[in-house]
């Protein structure tokens, strides 16, 4: 009995401890409270961004891309392609080595020859409604009117060629225009100091300067919009066996690429020769593979991981073979001195790819000299 007295004790005294009450009348100090912790609710999963529905082309057959990229054709018949941009009209013009220039009006459209007879044409560029042609040894504006080319005439003449010539044009915003301006040899010292440098012109095409020296062939020329920066690839010279890399550089006003006395090995990128006072490579490629065509992307189709990513062409050995014959992305980090771009494959099975450029809805667009084929690669998934 005693016992069970206790427990009730117990029991009543813990029942009263549980239930405070306030008395009215006097202060109370108020009782610490136990908030209990809400049950956590899963993180919700953002919904993702829908991919646009692929273009209506036919696939591009033999093309092999990276996992969540598809390759469509964009047109067929186009001639041994060697550059391409959109105008302002929202078509393509194409530029040929056969001295032609084509434009495409629509996706899916054969090419149009709209100027032909022209020297060997390297390099394309819209500035507003004025279109620049590099042919060899020149420079040709042209004005769009009525669909059509009018005009023609020689903005700039006299450029020495000889083993290569004058390859992409690349207007800046400040209204200067870039040249890229190869060598006469493989491996020579130039008697013209024009030759193997890239070229600065003010708009009104009076002589601005030397961007660039010592660069073998710079064939391509590309700008990054989100910082007003150029990058140029340069092609290596022959004479090296395995050695040297092909290479992009970030444009530098007086900047010296090294060549001759200098060049950059693969897959390094580390310097050889006599090279004091060369600018090291942003990036380097498989050697003897003529990495030519450069653009850097700056749609939003492809999502945020491809935001000032460059993509390459290979176009691939003269002395044929299966190097090159591809696109390369490259992933460019850090700044100054310390940039430095990661390569890797992106799109492959070309004949010969060099020029490229980006379409109006974000699609990639790389033309093969190999096979007059303009080929669009989208995002799909």
């Amino acid at each position: 009995m005693r016992r069970r007295a206790l427990i009730t004790l117990l029991a009543l005294t813990l029942v009263a401890c549980g239930q405070p009450t306030s008395k009215s009348g006097a202060t109370a100090t108020a009782s610490p409270r136990h908030t209990p912790t809400a049950t956590p609710k899963p993180t919700p999963v953002p919904t993702p961004t829908p991919l646009p529905p692929p273009p209506a082309l036919p696939a591009a057959g033999g093309i092999s891309v990276v996992a969540g990229f598809s390759a469509f054709v964009y047109a067929r018949g186009a001639g041994a392609t060697t550059a391409m941009a959109f105008g302002p009209d929202g078509r393509l013009y194409v530029a040929t080595e056969g001295g032609a220039i084509e434009v495409v009006a629509s996706p899916g459209a054969a090419p149009q020859t709209l100027v032909s007879g022209l020297p060997i044409a390297l390099g394309l560029a819209w500035r507003g409604n004025e279109l620049i042609v590099s042919v060899r040894g020149s420079l040709r504006s042209y004005q769009l009117s009525n669909g059509g080319l009018s005009g023609g005439h020689v903005v700039v003449a006299g450029l020495p060629t000889g083993r290569h010539q004058n390859d992409a044009v690349l207007p800046m915003p400040n209204g200067d225009v870039l040249l890229g301006l190869g060598s006469t040899c493989d491996v020579c010292n130039e008697p013209d100091s024009r030759n193997a440098t890239v070229l600065r012109f003010h708009s009104d095409w009076s002589f601005a300067g030397f961007a660039v020296r010592g660069a073998r062939n710079p064939y391509g020329l590309a700008l990054r919009a989100s910082t007003g920066d150029a990058y140029v690839m340069i092609n290596g010279q022959d004479n090296l066996g395995a050695q040297p890399a092909d290479h992009l550089l970030r444009v530098v006003d007086g900047e010296d690429a090294g060549w001759p006395r200098c060049w950059p090995a693969y897959p390094d990128g580390s310097l050889h020769g006599n090279c004091g006072g060369v600018a090291p490579p942003v990036a380097v490629f498989t050697p003897h593979s003529s990495a030519d065509g450069i653009v850097i992307y700056g749609g939003g189709e492809f999502g945020g991981d491809y935001a000032d990513n460059a993509f390459v062409t290979e176009w691939g050995a003269n002395a044929g073979g299966p190097i090159g014959r591809r696109v390369m992305r490259v992933v460019l980090s850090g700044s100054g001195a310390g940039e430095h771009g990661q390569v890797s494959d992106f799109a492959t099975g070309f004949s010969h790819p060099l020029a490229i450029t980006v379409a109006p809805d974000g699609g990639l667009l790389v033309g093969d000299y190999g096979t007059g084929q303009i080929v669009e690669i989208f995002r799909t998934s």
